[in-house]
Order: structure tokens, then C-alpha cells, then sequence
């Protein structure tokens, strides 16, 4: 398996009922990765291809920065989510078998229509604890509609946050798929840090991100971390978080990749090593 230290950066791209938000977002973002020269994947809701498909196409065009992978079609969860904040319980129910199916495979549609691009790569949404390590059956669905990395395992026994680093990528070879890769979301995902420590306080998640940095430096890990579309931008117009983020990891000797080229790095070397 590859190691680290490396930081996958993903968007989920979910805006669905709000094209101007994605469009600002597009441009916001393509502006801080150029700066960078930083790769990144935006993992796509179906309805957002459908409704921004021409600012998605011309930033593509523009770009090799982009890495384009898939969020479902309406942001149906693969698995249901009990989870314990430390105020209550709240249930959210997954999709069926045949939703699940249906959702992965439209959306799959999409993005080839839409861009000529083979999807290979999904985000669960809200994530899971354990990914999908206990549901071999949904695997199955995703296998067969082309899925070969997935980011699923995004929360922690609670079903909530944070996620231990402890958890590195893996393949899912015991539940029978072994060229499926899960690649956690590490840590606290930005949603839940800043709703309990406020939204306006973006210098204390940057801060809290940079000591992350210094503790994947320090230990060679793999970073996923999890954003947002929306929530990059909340309290944050210029998305500062992210250019601070990037700018202290690569000063910090971090390296920067996108799902897609870190799934093809790891499947190189797992096709070594089975020959």
C-alpha cells in the first residue's frame, strides 16, 4: 500500500438545489488550486452534473487539476447512520439495494455523457462506520457499476466524529472484492468541527488542520480529508481555510494527490505484488 505522508483532498460536490453556489465554488476553487498547482477530486452529485454540466465541462477543459468522481445521484446514503453527538440519537435511514443500484448507475450515465469520463470512485454520503467492511452486499453493487475506490468509512464507532488515522487505506480483499479500495476521511469532517466550534471561527480550524499536518509529517500517514461544496465557502467567502491548508501543507513537505492517481499508484504495486 502506498504510504505517506500524503493529503487527499475531495470535495463533495452536493449542492443539487443550488446551481450558483456550485458555480461559485468552481471558480473559487479553480482559482486556490492553480495558486497551488494542487490536485484535488470533486465527487459529484448526479443532479449537480445535471445542473451545472456546463461549468463542470469548461473547468475540465481548463484543467487536469480536477479529478471527477461521484457522490450518488440525490445523495442517497449506502448504509443507515445512528448517530451519537453527545445530544441524542439521530437516525438516518439508507437508501434500498435496488435505490443504491439505481442512484450509482444514473449517475455513472452522467458523467460519461456529460464529460466522456469512466467513474470509478464514489463518497458515501455522510459516511459510515467500518465503510462498508460489514455490507459485502452493497460492495457488490458498486463493484458492478464500475466502483474500485470508495471514501465510506468517515465516522467513528458513534457514528459521528472524529475519525482515527489509525484507520490507513485498505482493500476490501476479505468481504471478496480485493481490487476495492477504502480511503477513510480522517479526522473531523468540516461540518461537524465548525457547528460545534462555530462557523465563524476559521482560525481555529485552520489552526486545529495545520497541527494535523504536522501530525501526519510526523508519522507518514494518509490524509483524506473530507469538504464540502457549501461548506468551504460558509463564513468563509474566499475559502482562506483551504488556501492556508494547502499553502502550510506544502511548505511543510506534504504531498497533495487526487483519489484517482493515489488508487492507481495502490493498485500498481498491489498487481505487483500478487505477480
Amino acid at each position: 500500500m502506498l504510504s505517506g505522508p500524503i493529503l487527499l483532498i475531495g470535495y463533495d460536490v452536493e449542492s443539487s438545489g443550488n446551481p450558483e453556489v456550485v458555480r461559485e465554488f468552481l471558480t473559487r476553487a479553480e482559482a486556490i488550486h492553480r495558486r497551488f498547482d494542487a490536485p484535488c477530486t470533486l465527487f459529484l452529485v448526479g443532479k449537480v452534473v445535471e445542473n451545472n454540466s456546463g461549468d463542470l465541462e469548461e473547468l475540465i477543459d481548463r484543467s487536469d487539476l480536477f479529478d471527477i468522481q461521484q457522490h450518488t445521484y440525490s445523495h442517497t446514503l449506502l448504509k443507515t447512520v445512528c448517530m451519537d453527538d453527545g445530544e441524542g440519537i439521530k437516525l438516518v435511514p439508507s437508501g434500498s439495494l435496488e435505490d443504491i443500484r439505481e442512484e450509482v448507475r444514473r449517475t455513472n450515465e452522467l458523467i460519461r455523457e456529460s464529460f466522456a469520463l469512466e467513474c470509478r470512485g464514489i463518497t458515501g454520503p455522510w459516511g459510515y462506520y467500518r465503510g462498508l467492511s460489514d455490507r459485502p452486499d452493497i460492495l457488490g453493487i458498486l463493484h458492478e457499476n464500475g466502483m474500485r475506490f470508495l471514501r465510506t468509512w468517515a465516522r467513528n464507532e458513534r457514528d459521528y466524529q472524529p475519525v482515527p488515522f489509525e484507520i490507513q487505506p485498505f482493500w476490501y480483499g476479505p468481504q471478496g472484492f480485493p481490487d476495492m479500495l477504502e480511503c477513510p476521511i480522517h479526522g473531523w469532517q468540516d461540518v461537524h468541527w465548525r457547528d460545534v466550534n462555530g462557523w465563524a471561527s476559521t482560525d481555529e480550524y485552520l489552526e486545529m488542520l495545520k497541527e494535523t499536518v504536522d501530525m501526519v509529517m510526523e508519522n507518514d500517514l494518509v490524509w483524506g480529508y473530507g469538504t464540502h461544496d457549501w461548506s468551504s465557502m460558509k463564513e468563509d467567502p474566499d475559502m482562506s481555510v483551504m488556501v492556508g491548508l494547502m499553502e502550510y501543507a506544502l511548505d511543510s513537505g506534504l504531498e497533495i494527490m487526487d483519489y484517482l492517481t493515489f488508487y492507481s499508484h495502490c493498485e500498481d504495486e498491489r498487481e505487483a505484488n500478487t505477480q
